[in-house]
């Protein structure tokens, strides 16, 4: 269960709804700062409200994806310890231009101003970093199941906390974008003495999270640094 959370998705169902409506809310001029995206149980029950068939779907979803899972697990099994890492390196490779279409789906709602386009790229995001986590909490499980590579699984757990950390902090980076992208509009259509203390913090809120981001990417290079060197090792 553990193995399954770490670097898994993301699910801003909820959020996505609530930011598809950010114009109205940010034009009433609330007085506090936006609320945090809302828990994943949250997002769920949002979800399902929505769509009268997001359970149905939700359940076809986790079949298919238990099917996938078995088939991946027989072809890793066939695989030496050097091809198992290497393919975790893979899928890592192909995680990154995941992240990189990630943002540039939020890039081109925020120049086109269509707010509603927003789930559909979260919902791209989401499968796709599905798929590649799976991949690599599989193979994690055949090095230890067949290699008794403790170590090395230990190696990829590190890597899946990072991603997941690094996940969750570019949709919180996506949110605070949005917001200021509203709160600068608002401020841009009030007169000069607008209150510009929320979009500041805004900002600054936007700062942070791209400096967080950038640590997280240090560690992740560092981590897949030490997979490089550990498939040396097992090729000599």
């Amino acid at each position: 269960q553990e193995r399954k959370q770490m670097g898994q998705t993301i699910d801003l169902d909820a959020s996505d709804l609530q930011w598809a409506q950010i114009g109205q809310a940010q034009q009433q001029r609330q007085q506090c700062p936006c609320p945090p995206p809302p828990a994943e149980e949250d997002a769920a029950s949002a979800s399902a409200a929505a769509d009268p068939d997001a359970q149905q779907k939700r359940r076809a979803l986790e079949q298919q994806r238990k099917k996938n899972e078995a088939e991946r697990r027989s072809e890793l099994d066939r695989m030496s310890v050097s091809e198992l890492l290497r393919a975790a390196t893979s899928a890592q490779s192909e995680r990154t231009l995941a992240h990189k279409t990630y943002d540039g789906g939020l890039d081109t709602v925020l120049s086109t101003g269509n707010i509603t386009a927003y789930p559909g790229v979260v919902a791209a995001a989401t499968a796709s970093f599905a798929v590649l986590s799976d991949t690599i909490n599989a193979i994690r499980t055949t090095l230890m199941e067949k290699h008794g590579r403790r170590d090395l699984d230990k190696l990829l757990g590190d890597l899946q906390r990072h991603e997941k950390e690094k996940l969750s902090t570019t949709a919180a980076l996506h949110l605070e974008r949005i917001r200021e992208k509203n709160e600068a509009a608002i401020v841009g259509a009030a007169s000069a003495s607008a209150d510009t203390r929320v979009h500041n913090m805004l900002q600054e809120g936007v700062t942070t999270l791209r400096s967080k981001i950038e640590e997280l990417v240090e560690a992740i290079n560092e981590t897949l640094e030490e997979i490089r060197y550990a498939i040396l090792e097992e090729e000599e």
